[in-house]
Order: C-alpha cells, then structure tokens, then sequence
C-alpha cells in the first residue's frame, strides 16, 4: 500500500509538459530526428533529449538531459556524442551556490554565476534552443547572455514578430520567429508555436544548412517546410541587409588608389608606385602614378607602401547563410563558385548581393545533383537520364552556372547530365560517382573533378597515365587541400599554429573545430599532408589547371590557407595567386571581365599590407578590399561576421 501511494505521489510529481519528435533534414533532405520529454518534477523541469541522423552513411548521436528552475534557469546540462561527423561534444554544467562549474572536451572552468546565464554546448538539440528563448523571456529580454566561461562568449536573441506562412490555399499557421546568434556561428531563426512550443529551427550542422520541423506540424501539411526555408532566407538577409550599415564605405564610385606596388595577375612583373583608377565599379586605367591622370572627381586613396592583387576566387564553398560573405570579403575574397547548397537561399542571397542589398563576393553556383536513396544527399535527384536532363534545365532557368555530380549518379545519367550542360553552355564539376572511375568520368565530359582524385606515388606509371589524362582532356582539379589539412590535423597540433584567422573566429567555430579528435600523431598527418601535397605538384606539372576552393573549413580564411599551401607544394607565390585569381576566373568563362587588374574589368581587388611575392603569408595582410564598387576595410567586414 505504502508503495502504491509513493509511486502515486511520485508520478504527480513528474508531469509531462512537452513532448515532441522533430525530424531533421539536411540540405532539405529528411535524415533523422530529435525526440525529447520536458517534465515538471516539483518546482524544476527535467529535459530528457536524444538527437541523431546519418548522413551519407553515418551515424551522429546526441544524447542530453537538463535540470531548469521553474523560469527556465539552468541548474545541470549534460551534453555528450556528436552533432556532425567530426564536432565533438562531452559538456557537463552544474550552477550550485552562485558558481558555475563547464567542461566540455578537456576544457573545464569555474567562475561566478552571470546575472544572465544559461547552459547550452551546441546548436543541438534544438530543443535546448526553445528552452533559450523561454529563458529570455522570463528573465526580461536581456540584450545579451552569457554561455561559457568565456566572459567574451555572448549569445543573442531577437523577436522577429510573427511569420504567418501559407499552408496552400487561404490557409496560413502562425508563428513566433526569433533569431539567435552566438550558438552557432552566425544567425539561427528558430520559430515556436503559440504554446511556445518549439516549431521549427534553420539552423547549421556545423556549418551545412540543417533544419528541423516538429514531426506533426510535418506531416501535417507538406508544403509548410518549403514556408518555413523561404522565410527564414527572407529573414536572414533582411538582418544582413541592416549589418551593411555597420560597416563604413572606404570610397566608392569614383576614387583611385595611389602609390602601391600592382600585381596585375598577369604574366607581366609588378608595377611599382602605381595607379589605379576605378569609376563605377570598374577599372578605368592602371599605370605608374607619375603618368596616370586622375579624373577631378575621383577620391583618391594613398596606399604608398601596400600591394595590391586581384580579388581571390574560391572555387569550391558551401554558403549557408549571409555571414559567410562578411567572412570572404573580409579576407579578400570577391568570387565564389558555391558547389551545393540550399537553392532558395542561394538564389536570394545571389541577387541580395548583385542589387547591393547585402555585402559579399559575386556568387557562381554549381547545382547539387545525386541519386535517390537513403544515402542520397540533398533533395535534388535523378536516376534516369531523362530526370537528369530535367534537373539540368531547372538549374540552368535559376541562374547556374554548372552542374555538381555526386555520389550515386548513374554512369548514364552522368553523361545525359554533361550533354546537355554543355548544350546549355554549363560546365561540370564533381565528386568521382561510386559508379564509375575517374577514367570514365572525364571520358564522358566533365569539366571540372573536386577535390584530389588522383593519390599515391607521383613516380608510377599509373599516377602519371591519370595526369596525362587530365591534362589531355583539360579537366580543372579543385584540390580543397586546406579542409584536409584541416580535418586531419592531429590533436597535439594547435590550430593556431597552421590556421589563418582561428583566434578571430567565433566561439562556435572554435569550439568545432577544436573538437577534432584524431587518433594519429602529428609525424603520420604531416606524411599524409605532404603526399597531396606531392600530388598537386604534380598535377600541375603535368599541366592540369589547379584551381583554389576550401569545400569548408573557416570561412574567408581557408582560403588564404589553401594558396599557402600550393607554395608549400611547391608551386612558386605567383602561380599559387593565379590559382586564385585568373585561372578560375578562364574556367569560369569570365576572364574577360575579372581575374585580372586590367582596364575595363570588374575593379575586384584587394589592399594588402606586405607583398605576397616575397612571403606568401603576407596574403593574410589584407587592409581593403574593392567589391561591387565599394572600398571596404577588411578588418570591420570580419568584425561584423564573427
């Protein structure tokens, strides 16, 4: 009877306030979910999360439990497993007696509580993200929170009112809309219901676009999902659309840049106190200063002392939200090829920048093609070359310029894909599909093959026949050479040692990628470093065009790593900036308008402080940066970006 009646009292006391599963999607494609419990137990709520999806084979396992006060305050978190094949997470938060005891990975601190505190290790699981904004709520909205030991560590969150979104014909849902930024890099817009229950978060799995949409909302209505990713693209670059107000103008329209050493990016040797006028977002002369006339209209800028190249392209980005272009300007990055994303934001965010609503480098697009099936990647497929002729003409209406094959495309369906992208005047990049071989890849007609597909002993006849039939052939390799020193880093290296800009970065950047766990020493990635970067050298002794792109890595800033390190190959400082400047401005058809500092070009360049030619570290040194007719400082664009 006695434990009746104590079993009794005790499930009184463990209410059930919130249940939810939320399905997970990455690049809109459903992989997996979240299921969690939000108990009442006496005066605290108990969350009870488990997080997991696969992506492309494998399995990422989040597991959570939290103790809140009756308004959400934090009391424990415990956080351990993974939210993306490499982010590692292993938090423990304890708030007792006015402290704060964090660990995450081996990183531990103790300090005061905060007025305004709450524990969260990650973007996942996005319910913890809910439970944020009900802590801001009933702590009065404060303008910032702290969620580290890290007093520099701030979190923000905005309402963004109501999104009433269509559910097909007069139908609509309603919804609160917030944006947090300091979770994950960049802005998150989470949407929760009128109970305040989570909704919906457009978020990043480090940093490919990953959204989750509660299971019942889902199945629901089948067109809601598409609502809620053309919302938050609208919501996202109308936030940007406001950070190009934080961000002072150097010069624009008319001005010339005066004094500065000119590495034109063509075959010709360096110009010395040199002259560059730009009118309307193009180059109008460029010449020795004692000879070049300056319009009386034109600002004049004194760069006496810098080096001025042309803007760096990368080849091979995944953007996800506007952040990424305040990250590239603020390196010096004016082009980019994206090589697969969200088609609605890209589109958004392509014509945001080319109408200067928002700040970033010109965007070039590859569409993202695969084959069905449970491991199939994105939303975008095709099994049959009809559907691969049909995906090529949707992405040639939107605007692309190339078509992405990915792992399982069919041999003939990739070469349905070729023919008529090339009929359409696209080219063609891509993984090697798992159906086929490099061989039979490049005899059907791709252009372009990402990443390094060709490896081992650069003295066999084998790696020399496939470099003959690279360069016989003319496909462009993008080795993303930064992302695999990145990834393959060992643990006793620091980042800080190899990685340009990792102290600049955001906390949710550090943290990710300092969470890396690999189990070799540092001698075992250093000789397989080195064996790629053998590799390139080679293939660009062969005479196979190498081009600069970072798949990932950190924004901006991988870049500059990339072309540092095809030096280290042993590429010479000038042929390792045309790998980022003229070479895939040919590859991309537009060595006519860009890639080069000559007249009658996009005025696309960069101000750097030291010369490149003579340390190409000194690429790090950049000071401005000309893009879509404005000169900017690149120091503020990275400040508005991280």
């Amino acid at each position: 009877m006695i434990s009746l009646l104590a079993a009794a009292l005790l499930a009184a006391q463990q209410q059930v306030v919130d249940s939810a599963t939320i399905r997970i999607h990455l690049l809109g494609h459903a992989i997996g979910s979240e299921q969690y419990s939000l108990r009442k137990i006496g005066g605290k709520l108990a969350l009870t999360d488990t997080f997991s999806f696969t992506d492309r084979g494998g399995k990422i396992s989040l597991a959570t439990s939290m103790e809140l006060g009756a308004a959400f305050e934090p009391v424990k978190l415990r956080s351990t497993g993974k939210t993306y094949r490499f982010v590692n997470v292993d938090a423990d938060v304890s708030i007792e007696k006015g402290k704060v005891r964090s660990r995450n990975l081996d990183e531990s601190s103790t300090f005061e509580k905060p007025k305004d505190f709450f524990a969260i290790a990650s973007y996942a699981p996005l319910e913890g993200q809910a439970l944020l904004i009900r802590y801001w709520q009933s702590h009065g909205k404060p303008r910032t929170i702290r969620t580290t030991g890290d007093s520099t560590v701030r979190v923000n969150v905005e309402d963004l009112g109501l999104a009433r979104l269509p559910l097909g014909g007069d139908q609509v849902m309603t919804f609160r809309r917030f944006a947090i930024d300091g979770v994950a890099w960049g802005r998150e817009i989470i949407y929760l219901d009128e109970k305040s229950r989570f909704a919906a978060a457009v978020t990043r799995a480090n940093l490919l676009p990953l959204e989750g949409l509660r299971d019942d909302l889902e199945t629901a209505n089948a067109t809601l999902f598409d609502a809620i990713l053309a919302d938050a693209a609208r919501s996202e670059i109308a936030i940007a659309a406001q950070t190009v107000l934080t961000v002072p103008v150097v010069a624009q329209r008319d001005f010339a840049l005066v004094g500065a050493r000119v590495i034109d990016g063509t075959e010709r040797a360096p110009l010395d106190d040199a002259t560059i006028v730009i009118r309307d977002g193009k180059i109008l002369t460029v010449g020795p200063r004692a000879s070049t006339p300056i319009p009386p209209v034109a600002k004049r800028v004194d760069v006496r002392g810098k080096t001025i190249i042309p803007g760096l392209w990368d080849m091979h980005a995944h953007v996800a939200l506007p952040e990424w272009g305040l990250a590239y300007l603020g390196v010096g990055v004016t082009t980019i090829r994206d090589m697969g994303g969200e088609k609605g934001f890209l589109t958004s965010f392509r014509d945001a920048i080319a109408s200067d609503r928002v700040l970033g480098p010109r965007l070039l697009m590859a569409g993202l093609v695969d084959g069905s099936g449970p491991e199939g990647f994105g939303t975008v497929y095709a099994d049959t070359p009809e559907q691969g002729i049909a995906v090529v003409d949707r992405y040639h209406a939107a605007g692309f310029q190339q078509m992405k094959l990915y792992t399982y495309i069919k041999p003939d369906v990739a070469g349905a894909i070729i023919r008529r992208a090339h009929e359409l005047r696209m080219t063609v990049t891509g993984h090697v599909p798992r159906a086929m071989t490099l061989a039979s890849m490049v005899d059907s007609g791709t252009d372009n093959v990402a990443h390094l597909p060709v490896r081992g002993d650069t003295a066999s006849e084998n790696f020399k026949a496939q470099v003959r039939m690279l360069a016989d052939h003319h496909v462009v390799i993008d080795p993303t050479i930064s992302w695999t020193e990145l990834l393959g880093h060992a643990n006793t290296t620091p980042l800080t040692k190899f990685q340009p800009g990792f102290s600049e970065a955001s906390w949710p950047l550090r943290a990710s990628y300092g969470s890396i766990r690999n189990p070799g020493d540092s001698t075992a990635a250093e000789r397989s470093l080195r064996a790629s970067l053998a590799a390139i050298k080679a293939l660009h002794d062969g005479g196979v065009r190498i081009v600069a792109g970072t798949d990932y890595g950190l924004p901006g800033f991988s870049l500059l790593r990339e072309v540092e390190l095809y030096v280290e190959a042993g590429l010479s400082p000038m042929e390792a900036l045309r790998a980022a400047t003229v070479v895939p401005a040919d590859v991309m058809g537009l060595s006519n308008e860009a890639g080069t500092l000559e007249p009658g070009k996009r005025a696309d360049l960069v101000v750097l402080d030291r010369d490149p030619l003579s340390d190409i570290h000194n690429i790090r040194s950049s000071h401005w940066v000309v893009a879509n007719g404005r000169m900017l400082s690149t120091a503020a664009l990275r400040r508005a970006a991280f």
